[in-house]
């Protein structure tokens, strides 16, 4: 590979000292007209000059952003030893709301047989237990254990951290704007919730 002063010569062009230029000085620091440095883009700037239709559609940016958000949380809690699902399922089960199998896989979108075997696995590890719902005893409410308390605790702290690194360039009030906007977005379209139906 070759350095950044070889190209300079086998191009003919002189280099930042030699032009009087600030070293590392790059094409967005040059003196536009008049001899006045101009200002780097900002993100929304860029963000505007970005030729991609797509960023037009509220819905493709959301699903990017969650895809590239969740894409880390995985990764960090893969080394916790768990799945991304997996956590999401704890965290619901945190809530004083009771919640059924069925709930959760409305809620989680996912599959009835999914959510089982996650269930299963779940209570086999020690951090949820299934009881008989009193109302109907036919089903059964999932409750998380202590174990499944301080498992949950150290995965939110993982995630936690991935988010605030994911959202450092939003201020705090523009975070909380971003949420109220979410959740008024679906506030009329969360699915029923069986266990308390």
């Amino acid at each position: 590979m070759k350095t950044g002063t070889e190209t300079g010569v086998e191009a003919g062009t002189e280099t930042g000292a030699a032009a009087g230029t600030k070293p590392g000085a790059g094409p967005e620091s040059k003196p536009g007209a008049g001899g006045v440095a101009g200002p780097r883009p900002g993100p929304e700037a860029e963000a505007a000059t970005f030729d991609f239709p797509l960023v037009n559609r509220t819905g493709y940016l959301l699903n990017k952003a969650g895809a590239l958000l969740m894409q880390e949380a995985e990764r960090v809690l893969e080394g916790q030893g768990m799945r991304m699902r997996y956590f999401y399922v704890l965290a619901a089960l945190e809530g004083r709301h009771p919640l059924s199998q069925q709930d959760l896989s409305r809620l989680l979108n996912l599959d009835p047989t999914t959510m089982v075997a996650i269930i299963d696995e779940m209570e086999s590890a020690g951090h949820v237990e299934r009881r008989r719902n009193p109302a109907d005893r036919r089903r059964y409410i999932l409750h998380l254990t202590d174990d499944g308390r301080r498992t949950l605790g150290r995965a939110s702290l993982a995630v936690g951290e991935v988010e605030e690194r994911f959202l450092a360039t939003v201020a705090d009030r523009d975070r909380e704007q971003l949420r109220q906007i979410l959740r008024r977005l679906l506030a009329d379209r969360w699915p029923s919730v069986i266990s308390c139906e």
